[in-house]
């Protein structure tokens, strides 16, 4: 009897604890649902984008919120690759290369900005116009726009638009792609809260509502 009062007190316990973590720590995801690429921009000795006081680099900012986006797609029931998952450099056309392996849905890479304005704010996401395919234009132009409007109901951030760009990643892929700018590291303000888990938190949490709208009202 007291052996069996031992496994009840101490042992089971054990084995709950254990049940309750794992699943707190996986999710499923279906798989046949779509797969996103997230593409944290920069990486390695490939800097970006640098702030003083408080000082700041745009490859790291990039890189943590990627893996924020990854982990609320995940959730959305989504699968995700990223083209880098460490502070590594991979080349423009390395990038491009997994993005195609993957057999890709859709194409996000991510930026933060820089300008000599120090004023400068806000968030701007791009798509490139392909001229000799209008389908993935006119599908790129609503992904940045469904996920600018989501980036700036979470963060309330200053709109700068969805335009028109002609970056390597976005114009070499084959799937809709867009490039989002998610603000200003050489804006002190914008500086401060980009370093900030809560913001890329906010960030991240947009980027991945934005692609799940685009998902759900395009049908991919």
């Amino acid at each position: 009897m007291n052996l069996i009062l031992f496994l009840i007190a101490f042992i089971f316990p054990l084995f709950a604890v254990q049940r309750d973590a794992a699943i707190g720590s996986y999710v499923t995801v279906p798989p046949d649902a779509p797969t996103v690429i997230i593409d944290a921009g920069h990486g390695g000795t490939d800097l970006g984008a640098r702030g003083r006081t408080p000082y700041c680099e745009e490859k790291r900012v990039c890189l943590q919120t990627a893996r924020l986006v990854k982990k609320y797609l995940n959730q959305l029931g989504y699968h995700v690759v990223m083209t880098r998952n460490s502070d590594a450099f991979i080349s423009l056309s390395r990038r491009v290369e997994i993005a195609d392996q993957a057999s890709g849905a859709l194409f996000v890479s991510l930026h933060f900005n820089s300008s000599r304005n120090p004023t400068a704010q806000g968030i701007e996401v791009f798509f490139y116009e392909n001229k000799e395919d209008r389908s993935r234009t006119s599908a790129s132009r609503k992904l940045a726009d469904a996920v600018l409007g989501r980036l700036v109901r979470r963060t309330a951030a200053v709109s700068r638009g969805t335009k028109k760009g002609n970056f390597y990643v976005i114009r070499e892929t084959t799937m809709p792609a867009i490039l989002v700018e998610g603000g200003f590291i050489s804006n002190p303000s914008e500086r401060t809260n980009l370093k900030s888990r809560e913001y890329q938190e906010k960030i991240a949490r947009g980027v991945a509502d934005g692609i799940d709208a685009f998902m759900k009202k395009n049908k991919f």
